[in-house]
């Protein structure tokens, strides 16, 4: 993450702001990330009809109350990098569905279920590794 997150008030204001919805592919719901659509643009037009490596990471950060995770999502042959921080205590079910599903999508703020540039994560047992780590250190009143 390039921002310096030294506080709880660092990490709040630093939450993806545009938030994020489940969509349904081939049976599942699978997280999807929303983004400004000029970038998700941008990322559509090197994109397309190319071969693409991208790497995906979540970082967990938690202070035994609030855990923030933050998904790094990196073009790797397209010099693309993004970074969206989610407040954990609130998006559970997001990081649920990426665990099922091991895939991520990235979709313009604004649109439909039909306009989602899907990931496969390419290790779907660290997606369930990072939901069972979220979930232990999330106080009780969260789980449910």
């Amino acid at each position: 993450m390039k921002k310096n997150l030294n506080s709880l008030e660092d990490f709040v204001s630093n939450v993806h702001k545009l938030g994020y919805m489940l969509v349904n592919f081939a049976g599942e719901r699978v997280p999807c990330l929303l983004m400004d659509p000029n970038e998700f643009e941008n990322i559509m037009k090197v994109s397309q009809g190319r071969p693409n490596s991208i790497d995906t990471n979540l970082n967990i950060f938690d202070d035994g109350v609030h855990v923030f995770v933050n998904i790094n999502i990196k073009f790797m042959n397209r010099i693309l990098d993004y970074d969206f921080l989610l407040y954990a205590n609130e998006t559970l079910d997001f990081f649920k569905s990426l665990s099922v599903t091991g895939m991520i999508g990235i979709s313009p703020s604004g649109s439909s279920e039909s306009n989602v540039f899907f990931i496969q994560l390419p290790r779907k047992d660290q997606a369930i590794h990072a939901y069972n780590l979220i979930v232990s250190k999330l106080p009780e009143s969260n789980k449910s």
